[in-house]
């Protein structure tokens, strides 16, 4: 349900990219200092981003998360779901304005 939820909100935005996007992930990501690795690239206009923190567990990453979403939201909207397994949480991010153009990001954690 929530794929065709964020599949439906995608179609119905502009996805930009912008400098600033870039500048605010690579600083959220590199200046924290509990973030062991990350690397994010983009495609179609979309944020792919894995990250793997220092603690690893299921609380820590919806913490880190939070901040991010903090951090980024736009002021019009934003929504996001969160799928988990053994070995990954998996985070959508979508945030927009009211003109209708907004970011997504696909947000993977590696967790114990």
């Amino acid at each position: 349900m929530a794929n065709k939820i964020v599949e439906n909100i995608i179609s119905s935005i502009e996805l930009i990219t912008d400098p600033w996007i870039d500048s605010q992930l690579h600083d959220f990501y590199h200046n924290d200092e509990n973030v062991v690795e990350f690397s994010y690239e983009l495609i179609d206009n979309k944020y792919y981003i894995s990250v793997m923190l220092k603690q690893p567990d299921i609380h820590t990453i919806k913490i880190h998360f939070m901040s991010l979403v903090s951090l980024m939201q736009y002021s019009y909207f934003t929504f996001y779901s969160r799928k988990a397994n053994e070995h990954l949480v998996s985070y959508k991010l979508i945030s927009g304005g009211s003109d209708m153009k907004g970011f997504y990001c696909e947000i993977n954690y590696g967790h114990i």
